[in-house]
């Protein structure tokens, strides 16, 4: 129910929190800024605070608040896509009371294909793979399950097995020796949301091993694909379209993206007309709020300069 719902999200956000830096230390793609861990915990620190705003007996109206939450939280690359497996979730589950082990299992297929298409060029070997294989897994053994306890026990087991083999997808990876951050991040996120679930104490989780067992030692960031010189577009801009024109059209917010795309990459925009959310790496932030502005007022604008921190990280 919502209630229990709430506390998964809560205990999966807090596990995530303590493995921040571990999560952080294996970001290299798509640029070596380490801050996955640090993005998708403020992202789900924010869906957290909106679920606990009030008690939420119905789990469809408990994931609506998650969803909201994160969105107007959401930092970085990483933590808009997390934003949009939630979103995608919470929409399947609309007026759901109880959540069973076949609904499930359709949310978190909703959440990775609302997760793919806020994407300008999908990646395989990220986080979207990990949330698809884990989708696609839990959809075929959802039916066979008598609770979700049952199904939880499948997105861990398919989820650790796609998490090691994403540096065979991505060569990046690889050359690191680490697994994908973001597919880790979310992992974690689910290991912790399996503890509520079974009544077991996030630190306890913590101390039988269980986040630590897929977590890899940190790396030594020294190969030459990840130079500073490497950076193609170097300011991550990030804001939120609080109040859009009551007239904005979906074909604007189209167009909008399409324009970003010619000045930048990793554009991730979302939009559900009542507010529009913007990541994209830029040389030209100006130029990407300016094309805002068009839509409406804009708040929570944040410009990361990526050539210094990959500066302080080499150093």
């Amino acid at each position: 129910d919502g209630v229990l719902l709430r506390d998964m999200v809560v205990a999966g956000a807090a596990l995530l929190e303590k493995h921040r830096e571990a999560v952080d230390a294996l970001n290299v793609f798509p640029v070596p800024d380490g801050d996955t861990g640090t993005n998708m915990s403020l992202t789900m620190a924010s869906a957290t605070r909106e679920v606990n705003q009030k008690e939420y007996l119905n789990a469809g109206e408990a994931a609506a608040a998650v969803s909201k939450g994160a969105l107007k939280g959401a930092r970085g690359n990483s933590g808009v896509i997390t934003s949009q497996l939630l979103r995608g979730f919470s929409r399947a589950l609309a007026g759901v009371e109880r959540i069973t082990p076949a609904q499930f299992a359709a949310a978190l297929k909703s959440g990775a294909e609302t997760a793919y298409k806020a994407v300008m060029k999908p990646k395989e070997g990220t986080i979207l793979t990990v949330a698809r294989v884990i989708a696609d897994e839990t959809e075929k053994i959802a039916p066979q399950c008598e609770d979700v306890d049952a199904l939880f026990k499948a997105i861990l087991v398919s989820g650790d097995a796609i998490l090691r083999r994403t540096p065979d997808m991505l060569p990046v990876l690889k050359q690191a020796g680490v697994v994908d951050s973001g597919g880790m991040g979310l992992m974690v996120v689910y290991r912790g949301m399996y503890s509520a679930l079974t009544g077991e104490p996030v630190e306890q989780t913590e101390m039988d091993g269980k986040a630590e067992k897929t977590l890899p030692g940190e790396f030594v960031d020294d190969h030459e694909a990840l130079s500073v010189e490497d950076i193609k577009f170097g300011y991550c801009t990030e804001f939120i379209v609080s109040h859009p024109r009551e007239d904005m059209k979906d074909s604007e917010v189209v167009r909008f993206r399409k324009r970003l795309e010619r000045i930048g990459d990793c554009v991730v925009v979302v939009s559900d007309l009542s507010m529009v959310k913007v990541h994209v790496h830029t040389n030209d932030p100006g130029k990407a709020i300016q094309y805002a502005l068009e839509l409406g007022e804009l708040d929570s604008i944040k410009v990361d300069n990526m050539f210094e921190e990959a500066r302080e990280r080499a150093e």
